[in-house]
């Protein structure tokens, strides 16, 4: 487990063991200042296409049905110098092969290390000069095509991932703030061995550090202008990697594709704020680019032995891993508008503008546009839904486009002030934007239609 949040723990127990706490069901733990909520979430989830296949001949659909359980703490501590926020919760997920007869295995996708911790830290909030702290880390499994993987062979893909950032928060008036802070980010991602020719499931890791400034000004008492500016180190464990994955016909690719470190900034401005009692927006613009390093490439240790070779670095298209964000790509935009036309009823939309960098080739630009809804009725009943859409555009060797859309409604219910139901169904579909979808990158797309019903308890 991350150090970090290994000490957010050992402050939580600390404070629960030196101040008297107190609590009834729902009505959370109490310590003094700080609040402790405790809750599991528990029940059954089911897909149409467990391992995001394409649904070829060579690769069907599979569905199949899980356990679920999702417990989970939440720490708040809201005080005059100090405010603390921490946020941990693991996640367990049973397949059930209904069918153990068959060529495949649902259980190989079975998924008992996922786990994510969120901390905020704020030193003397209302002071002239304060510090804060920010630490995400999360562990998650994600699905690949190995529905016939048998023993102990997983089918999933780990992404461990930890974002930190900390620094000063100076206040020079009481309407302008600017924060001054470091950012360390590590990033790994294993394979599940099978795909990998080299006998190492630790497919590559990446390092990511650098300053960002942000600047505050509070114009109306519920409006802010606002500026960031960061600049970010992207080193590489590896960069040159192993092709994964079906052979892609048609392409020049070879068994082995560039992943080189990268410099990127990026600069943004916007205004924010609640413009009205029912409407609350924000609106940012900017620009940025990501500059790749070919000779990282070049310098690999296993370039010198693949000159020459069949295997040797190739080009895909116009592209290559010396590929640097367009001028086009460069641009940044982040629209959010939020309306309440009731009490309890909020309607949101968005579209943003970004790029970062990828795991499989240089980067991705990506369009996101969404339509969310949460309603709440008599106070018991919750219900809500989602409609997006996001268009990434890949470059580097691996060039290609994708097309995400995701349809989500939920429904939930407060029995008690510990004791809620909730179901919710969505659809994901991956569509292949490339001209040449059929023939190079008809792999890459699937549908899954998924559906959850559960309890929650809540301390």
């Amino acid at each position: 487990m991350n150090v970090r949040i290994e000490a957010g723990f050992v402050a939580m127990l600390l404070v629960g063991a030196s101040l008297p706490a107190y609590a009834a069901p729902g009505d959370h733990i109490r310590a003094g200042d700080a609040v402790i909520t405790p809750s599991v979430m528990t029940g059954i989830e089911a897909h149409s296409n467990l391992y995001l296949a394409d649904g070829g001949d060579q690769s069907p659909e599979v569905s199949a049905m899980a356990w679920v359980l999702k417990p989970r703490v939440q720490l708040d501590l809201n005080a005059r110098t100090v405010i603390f926020n921490l946020g941990a919760g693991y996640g367990l997920k049973k397949f059930i092969d209904f069918y153990p007869d068959d060529d495949f295995h649902p259980e190989n996708a079975d998924r008992f290390s996922d786990f994510d911790a969120d901390l905020a830290l704020q030193l003397f909030p209302q002071s002239k000069i304060g510090a804060k702290l920010v630490d995400k880390f999360q562990n998650e499994a994600l699905p690949a095509e190995l529905p016939t993987a048998e023993g102990n062979a997983t089918a999933n893909v780990i992404h461990t991932g930890n974002d930190l950032s900390g620094g000063v928060v100076l206040r020079p008036g009481s309407a302008l703030s600017f924060d001054v802070l470091g950012q360390v980010g590590i990033d790994t991602y294993d394979v599940p061995e099978v795909l990998t020719t080299e006998d190492n499931a630790a497919f590559n890791g990446r390092t990511q550090y650098g300053p960002i400034v942000n600047g505050t000004w509070k114009f109306l008492p519920k409006t802010s202008m606002v500026a960031s500016f960061s600049y970010n180190f992207l080193r590489w464990d590896n960069n040159l990697i192993e092709a994964l994955g079906p052979d892609i016909e048609g392409s020049d690719i070879g068994s082995y594709i560039g992943k080189p470190d990268a410099d990127a900034w990026r600069l943004t401005a916007g205004v924010t704020g609640q413009f009205t009692q029912k409407l609350a927006a924000s609106a940012q613009v900017g620009f940025g680019m990501m500059t790749y390093d070919e000779t990282t490439v070049l310098e690999d240790p296993k370039a010198a032995s693949l000159a020459g070779s069949s295997n040797e670095l190739n080009v895909v298209g116009e592209e290559t891993f010396a590929t640097d964000t367009s001028i086009g790509d460069g641009v940044l935009i982040n629209l959010q508008v939020s309306y309440a036309p009731l009490r309890g009823h909020t309607l949101t939309a968005g579209y943003r503008k970004d790029f970062q960098d990828a795991v499989f080739t240089n980067y991705v630009a990506y369009n996101y546009v969404f339509l969310r809804y949460e309603g709440t009725l008599q106070n018991r009943f919750g219900v809500g839904g989602e409609l997006s859409y996001r268009l990434d555009d890949f470059h580097g060797e691996v060039a290609r486009a994708d097309q995400n859309l995701l349809a989500k409604v939920n429904a939930s219910y407060k029995f008690t002030p510990w004791l809620s139901a909730g179901a919710s169904g969505s659809w994901a579909r991956r569509a292949c934007g490339s001209q040449d979808c059929d023939t190079t990158f008809y792999s890459t797309q699937y549908d899954d239609f998924s559906g959850t019903l559960g309890a929650t308890f809540t301390y």
